[in-house]
């Protein structure tokens, strides 16, 4: 870090905030130039940025490879570095670290830092951090809309509408509802609290998960898999991708749900059988919301895009202002300078257990 007046103070004019420091600290953000880096550093994101400390940019115009990270961290002297994985992005490996001695902080303004460290940032003890729960409270919220939006039938009833159809129908409702979730993590703990005033019953498979540490949800109860599928009026997907999950809501599971179940999956494509619930769906038997799908965009002769059994969204249950994420990843920076707690640290274990 490069000394500076003691005294030194800066107003953050974008976010009112006073900040004093001792230190510039060295600042490196490895998204390249483009939409999806103006999207999460506009210019009020950049300005807060700079009063952080000395920035330099990925000015290369491309997703880096390994080596050129390497380059640029040594050459920047970095000692913080942003990432992203939505367009690509190098891991940050025992080679890279090598190149980087003074690297003492790695933020990500996404989820899952699964795909951007390795084994070897924790054994250098560096801080690892991301918008993860951030992310989730939005993805949290995603869901309960996509929820309460099928249950109502509002597609189809602002269709009608449209066409001239008056059908005043009764609809299925959440409250008191019977819930399976399958999979805890961030998300689910912010579904669970959104949840809290519609009186739902919650029966939960997550196998991380200790009963101690639902003490706050009387309302939730521990079970297999095979409960938290069989006879459930809704059933939320809210697992990390992993070896252990692919697939795992398939065929036979898929035939435990009862006829009316609502199955919505807001994490990853990957853990459901796509052509099975095709299969249920053409049935009649169950209905579905998707927002994440094994190929993204969704190719328009999917046999999901042929049935009205099922709501389709892009991926979006937890798209807010992105720059938010940003800006809470920027506090995290302001804290670590500060030898303040931090709020959004990825533990080595939470690491492991991460969407990969």
């Amino acid at each position: 870090m490069k000394p500076v007046d003691e005294a030194a103070e800066h107003t953050d004019e974008a976010g009112g905030h006073i900040i004093k420091w001792g230190y510039q600290m060295n600042l490196y953000v490895a998204l390249h130039d483009g939409a999806l880096r103006n999207r999460f550093f506009p210019e009020e994101v950049m300005k807060r940025l700079h009063a952080l400390g000395h920035v330099r940019m990925n000015e290369r115009g491309h997703v880096l490879t390994e080596t050129e990270l390497a380059e640029d961290l040594a050459a920047s002297e970095a000692e913080v570095c942003l990432m992203l994985s939505w367009q690509g992005s190098p891991r940050v490996t025992a080679a890279v670290l090598s190149r980087a001695p003074g690297l003492r902080l790695i933020l990500s303004p996404g989820g899952s830092v699964a795909s951007l460290v390795s084994d070897a940032v924790y054994e250098k003890n560096i801080t690892v951090c991301s918008a993860n729960d951030v992310m989730a409270k939005h993805v949290a919220e995603g869901t309960l809309a996509y929820m309460l939006a099928a249950l109502r039938e509002i597609p189809l009833a602002d269709r009608e509408v449209r066409e001239g159809i008056w059908n005043s129908r009764e609809s299925q409702s959440l409250t008191g509802a019977k819930i399976g979730l399958v999979g805890l993590g961030a998300v689910g703990r912010h579904l669970l609290t959104f949840l809290k005033p519609f009186d739902v019953e919650v029966s939960l498979y997550d196998p991380y998960v200790q009963p101690d540490s639902l003490a706050a949800h009387e309302n939730v109860r521990l079970c297999s898999l095979e409960e938290a599928l069989t006879g459930r009026d809704i059933v939320s997907v809210h697992a990390s991708k992993t070896e252990e999950t692919y697939r795992m809501i398939n065929r036979a599971r898929l035939a435990l749900l009862r006829d009316g179940c609502l199955l919505v999956n807001t994490a990853r494509g990957a853990l459901l059988d796509e052509d099975a619930l095709a299969d249920e769906l053409a049935t009649g038997r169950i209905r579905a919301v998707l927002d994440v799908y094994d190929q993204e965009p969704l190719p328009i002769d999917s046999r999901l895009c042929g049935s009205d059994r099922v709501l389709l969204m892009p991926h979006a249950a937890g798209m807010a202002r992105v720059e938010v994420f940003t800006m809470a990843m920027l506090d995290e920076i302001q804290r670590f300078r500060n030898n303040q707690p931090l709020r959004y640290e990825i533990p080595k274990r939470q690491f492991h257990l991460m969407t990969r």
